[in-house]
């Protein structure tokens, strides 16, 4: 990475790299000791030289080392609700999601930061894709699945928490 990319990586405000830096904050909250990362899409930059068809998945695939259970975690940030509504992901990325966990049958995960900054977010939401019947949900769904945003990502039960 440029010294370019590398200033827009940690200053700008563009969609992209507020993304970026909110996937790198989750991840580090994946404890290498107990998570290894299998897959990860592409980045930007890589994209827009030539599209990667990977990258309609979902940003990590990831193993929990004692079980060896895989599964799929979308990051998504967002600097406040839409509507009232917290907007996850567009119609049709739910759909690419679904056949996502459909073809490789391991679960989905959509990680919602709300508020605050891309890498410090005040809300954190960790919603099952087998729970969202909607791209954007009300309070009252996704309040089921905050997490500390301080707190570590556990595998507990074959469930992130």
């Amino acid at each position: 990475m440029g010294l370019f990319d590398t200033l827009m990586e940690n200053f700008s405000n563009a969609p992209q790299w507020k993304g970026k830096r909110f996937e790198k904050y989750i991840l580090n909250k994946f404890d290498r000791r107990y998570f290894t990362v299998v897959e990860q899409t592409h980045s930007y930059q890589t994209n827009e030289k030539r599209f990667v068809e990977s990258s309609n998945n979902p940003d990590y695939v990831l193993r929990y080392n004692p079980s060896r259970q895989e599964f799929a975690v979308e990051c998504k940030y967002r600097s406040r609700l839409n509507n009232k509504m917290l907007e996850c992901c567009k119609p049709h990325q739910l759909d690419r999601y679904r056949e996502f966990t459909m073809k490789r049958k391991i679960p989905v995960y959509l990680v919602v930061g709300l508020g605050g900054d891309d890498e410090y977010p005040d809300d954190l939401f960790v919603i099952p894709l087998e729970q969202m019947k909607y791209p954007s949900l009300y309070p009252s769904v996704f309040s089921q699945f905050s997490k500390n945003p301080n707190n570590n990502f556990y595998w507990k039960n074959g469930k992130l928490v």
